[in-house]
Protein backbone atom coordinates (compact mmCIF):
# COMPACT_ATOMS: atom_id res chain seq x y z
CA UNK A 1 0.00 0.00 0.00
CA UNK A 2 0.93 3.13 -0.89
CA UNK A 3 0.13 6.55 1.09
CA UNK A 4 -0.40 9.95 -0.38
CA UNK A 5 -0.86 13.13 1.42
CA UNK A 6 -2.85 16.03 -0.14
CA UNK A 7 -3.32 19.31 1.15
CA UNK A 8 -6.26 21.11 -0.21
CA UNK A 9 -8.26 24.21 0.44
CA UNK A 10 -11.59 21.94 1.81
CA UNK A 11 -14.30 24.13 1.11
CA UNK A 12 -12.89 25.07 -2.75
CA UNK A 13 -11.14 21.52 -4.03
CA UNK A 14 -12.71 18.75 -1.46
CA UNK A 15 -15.23 17.67 -3.79
CA UNK A 16 -13.68 18.00 -6.75
CA UNK A 17 -11.18 15.55 -4.87
CA UNK A 18 -13.74 13.37 -3.91
CA UNK A 19 -15.58 12.79 -7.40
CA UNK A 20 -11.76 11.63 -8.58
CA UNK A 21 -10.94 9.78 -5.77
CA UNK A 22 -14.31 7.93 -6.27
CA UNK A 23 -14.23 7.75 -9.91
CA UNK A 24 -10.99 5.81 -10.05
CA UNK A 25 -12.50 3.41 -7.43
CA UNK A 26 -9.39 4.42 -4.56
CA UNK A 27 -10.35 4.10 -1.06
CA UNK A 28 -9.39 7.38 0.87
CA UNK A 29 -9.86 9.02 4.38
CA UNK A 30 -10.37 12.56 5.50
CA UNK A 31 -8.11 13.90 8.29
CA UNK A 32 -8.63 16.92 9.78
CA UNK A 33 -5.21 18.75 10.62
CA UNK A 34 -6.20 20.59 13.50
CA UNK A 35 -2.12 22.37 13.97
CA UNK A 36 -2.47 23.59 9.86
CA UNK A 37 -1.54 27.03 9.71
CA UNK A 38 1.08 26.73 12.62
CA UNK A 39 4.14 27.22 13.13
CA UNK A 40 6.63 24.31 14.29
CA UNK A 41 7.05 26.96 17.49
CA UNK A 42 3.48 27.69 17.89
CA UNK A 43 2.98 23.66 18.05
CA UNK A 44 5.41 23.73 20.54
CA UNK A 45 4.69 26.27 22.33
CA UNK A 46 0.85 24.80 22.99
CA UNK A 47 2.00 21.64 23.56
CA UNK A 48 4.02 22.61 26.54
CA UNK A 49 1.27 25.07 27.90
CA UNK A 50 -0.90 21.56 27.74
CA UNK A 51 1.70 19.95 29.56
CA UNK A 52 1.61 22.76 32.35
CA UNK A 53 -1.89 22.21 32.67
CA UNK A 54 -1.48 18.61 33.17
CA UNK A 55 1.03 18.94 35.87
CA UNK A 56 -1.08 21.62 37.58
CA UNK A 57 1.45 24.80 36.93
CA UNK A 58 -1.07 27.11 36.40
CA UNK A 59 -2.58 30.21 38.14
CA UNK A 60 -5.93 31.66 38.02
CA UNK A 61 -6.51 34.93 36.46
CA UNK A 62 -6.83 36.69 39.77
CA UNK A 63 -3.37 35.00 40.87
CA UNK A 64 -1.68 36.04 37.98
CA UNK A 65 -3.15 39.77 37.99
CA UNK A 66 -2.54 39.53 41.57
CA UNK A 67 1.37 38.58 40.96
CA UNK A 68 1.71 41.09 38.23
CA UNK A 69 0.47 43.77 40.56
CA UNK A 70 3.24 43.22 42.95
CA UNK A 71 6.11 42.71 40.63
CA UNK A 72 4.84 46.71 39.43
CA UNK A 73 4.82 47.57 42.60
CA UNK A 74 8.31 45.98 43.82
CA UNK A 75 9.12 48.06 40.53
CA UNK A 76 8.16 51.23 41.33
CA UNK A 77 5.44 51.46 38.58
CA UNK A 78 2.24 50.90 39.86
CA UNK A 79 -0.46 52.97 39.87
Amino acid sequence: MTTLIVQINKEKDLSALQEVLNGLGLEYKLQEDEWAGLSSTEIEGIKAGLADIEAGRIFTHKEAMDRIANKLKQLGIDK
